[in-house]
């Protein structure tokens, strides 16, 4: 996989200057020359553009749209969900819609921090969380505390697309670096790609696009390149763990993280997949107890909240999650694993090259050799694939090209009508 790793994405490489297009400051208008550059030199994101061209394809005509793009969740949020709102609703708390701290409601947070110290053996305190406008909002919080301009974020590739915007906001510069076999961490690259400039490494597991879980082991070897490459650094690197996925594992088995490995870790996630609540927006940050500056990045954390408008995650939301994860309430993860499933054996027979579907709704399969060779390779696929009106997004667009990006989060017949097309396309 490594040969395949175009690094840099479709963003910026280490030690390039901010992304120029030609011709931008000639038509940009009122816009910022970054926000310019990204929309006039289509450098938005594929998953976006893909999940707008969908719905123009359905506008166009009444034939079916298979459309794979964007990870939003098909299953509806439990029945414990409705029970919990309406409960609060019919016997509101006195001040539930009212500001609150920026950090978020206290009780919430005390429930929040008691269960993921359960969860890691990890001592959290209501301090360490701050509840978020899901995890996008906690990124973005964390890298307006943490991340100046010039710094960098390693990151394993295949990466969330949104990951290059989060960084661009502030300046700083993605390093995306080749994994290994399936998708684990190569841990020696992560080492070579960490430099003076390093602020972060960025875990996404399981990992959007590919389902990868990285492994108990890779983690305990990149604990030890951590603790040494950080005491030559005037700050400690800073490991981030988005894990909205997590709760979607079809094996059931934990996924590891780094808060019991490494001090200097934030863990983020959301809600918006295993309840089926990704426009209610709605998750949280939690500081390791041990990370340096712990009480200083709270704060910090919180600051951000406010100044970057969120002002605090949305008070019914919050109220709702302690109702919901005390029972542990999730959405029935085994349709996303059927339809995974499915479609990999199809595409394997295509000549496309899937691994076990291990967790999440997507699938990253490589493109046969046949296909890989021709000129655009995933991107001709892609355009192919929309004239069978099946929306997918192509790899390039995940750092990865020669891949394709497929969300599984779809009924029966958006699986067959794909299936269908593949058949016809490849």
């Amino acid at each position: 996989m490594a040969d395949d790793v175009a690094h840099g994405g479709s963003g910026a490489a280490r030690g390039s200057s901010a992304p120029a297009a030609a011709g931008v400051d000639g038509v940009r208008g009122p816009l910022s020359r970054r926000v310019a550059t990204t929309l006039l030199a289509s450098r938005e994101s594929w998953t976006r553009r893909m999940f707008e061209l969908a719905g123009q394809l359905r506008r166009a005509s009444p034939e079916p749209v298979y459309d794979l793009s964007l990870g939003n969740p098909s299953l509806e949020p439990p029945s414990a969900w409705r029970e919990a709102v309406l409960r609060l609703l019919t016997d509101e708390p006195s001040g539930m819609h009212r500001y609150m701290t920026n950090a978020g409601f206290p009780e919430v947070r005390a429930f929040v921090a008691a269960r993921e110290a359960r969860r890691y053996g990890v001592a959290f305190e209501p301090n360490d969380i701050t509840m978020s406008v899901g995890a996008a909002g906690a990124l973005n919080v964390l890298a307006q505390a943490t991340l100046d301009p010039g710094d960098e974020v390693v990151v394993p590739a295949p990466y969330f697309s949104e990951y290059e915007a989060y960084c661009a906001t502030v300046g700083a510069i993605l390093v995306p670096v080749a994994t290994g076999p399936e998708f684990g961490l190569d841990v020696a690259a992560i080492d070579r790609a960490i430099g003076p400039r390093t602020r972060w490494l960025l875990l996404n597991s399981p990992n959007n696009p590919t389902g990868a879980i990285y492994r108990e082991d890779e983690l305990d070897a990149l604990a030890v390149v951590l603790a040494e490459r950080s005491r030559d650094l005037p700050r400690p690197i800073l490991v981030v763990e988005d894990a909205p996925y997590r709760d979607l594992v079809y094996a059931g088995d934990a996924v590891p993280s780094m808060l019991s490995r490494y001090p200097d870790t934030v863990f983020v996630t959301s809600h918006s997949k295993d309840l089926g609540l990704a426009g209610e927006r709605i998750g949280y940050l939690a500081i390791s107890p041990r990370a340096a500056g712990r009480d200083l990045l709270a704060r910090a954390v919180s600051y951000c909240t406010r100044v970057l408008g969120f002002v605090n995650a949305p008070a019914l939301m919050q109220r709702v999650l302690p109702l919901l994860l005390a029972n542990e309430a999730r959405v029935d993860v085994s349709v996303y694993a059927r339809n995974c499933r499915r479609m990999a054996g199809a595409l394997r027979e295509l000549g496309f090259e899937v691994p076990e579907p291990k967790a999440g709704f997507f699938l990253f399969p490589r493109l046969p050799a046949r296909l890989r060779d021709e000129s655009g390779g995933d991107v001709a696929l892609t355009e192919r694939l929309v004239e069978a009106r099946t929306v997918v997004v192509p790899g390039v667009a995940f750092g990865t090209p020669g891949y394709l990006r497929l969300s599984l989060a779809v009924d029966e017949a958006a699986v067959d009508g794909a299936i269908a097309a593949f058949v016809r396309t490849c």
